[in-house]
This record gives structure tokens, sequence and C-alpha cells, in this order.
């Protein structure tokens, strides 16, 4: 296993406690927090290999986090 795969299986698995964490705890915001980042990296890895690293994940974590950001404020303010 190479070091990018390593760090790529860490950052999953530590998003995965982050929503893990803000389930089991009530805390809706950190939960959404944890599920955009998955969808981030998902998205990252979706992106085509001829995209630098960088842009890829500007890209997937930006699209992830709007959708955090969505959901906590859907929770926050419409929802009663």
């Amino acid at each position: 296993m190479g070091v990018y795969t390593a760090l790529q299986l860490f950052e999953t698995a530590v998003f995965t406690v982050v929503a893990f964490y803000g389930i089991a705890a009530h805390h809706p915001s950190v939960g959404f927090v944890g599920i955009g980042l998955l969808v981030g990296k998902a998205v990252m890895n979706i992106l085509p290999r001829t995209s630098s690293v960088t842009a890829r994940s500007l890209i997937g974590y930006g699209i992830g986090l709007a959708l955090a950001a969505a959901c906590v404020l859907l929770i926050r303010y419409l929802l009663p």
C-alpha cells in the first residue's frame, strides 16, 4: 500500500468517526460536517486524474462542505 492510499484511508476513517460522533451525540451539525467531508472525498476521487490533487481536493471538499452547510442551515432555520 502506498503512502497516498494510506492517507486516504486515514482521512476516510477520521471523517467517518466525525459523522458517527455527530449522530451518536445528537449533534446534527457535526454529523453533517462529517458526511460532507465524506462526500467531498468521494467527489475528489471521482474527478479525472488529469487534474492535480490540489484542484480535485478543492472541488471535492468545496462541494461536500457546501452540502453540509446547506443541511445545517436547513435544520437550523427551515425545519421546526
